[in-house]
């Protein structure tokens, strides 16, 4: 059976994008990164519905350390929305 991917929206300071990729990354199997719009922070990090309690954590270790990462959920709204519309 297939894992269901969650896309979930965050906007975050341009400069910490890599950083938060990179950690995303080597914390195997929890997620991926996707950046929509570099300038304005804009990222999506896809992740396995099973795994998302970890991605949390990880987020909220990075907020610890000071990285400012805002969850966009306009955007996860809007996809919810023109998904029901298909």
């Amino acid at each position: 059976m297939k894992p269901e991917i969650a896309a979930l929206h965050f906007t975050v300071p341009h400069k910490d994008i890599y950083y938060i990729s990179w950690i995303i990354d080597a914390a195997e199997g929890i997620g991926f990164l996707q950046t929509d719009d570099a300038k304005a922070g804009k990222i999506t990090i896809f992740s396995p519905n099973e795994q998302q309690r970890y991605l949390f954590e990880l987020l909220a270790a990075l907020r610890a350390e000071g990285v400012d990462i805002e969850e966009d959920k306009e955007t996860e709204a809007d996809e919810r929305d023109n998904e029901r519309q298909i």
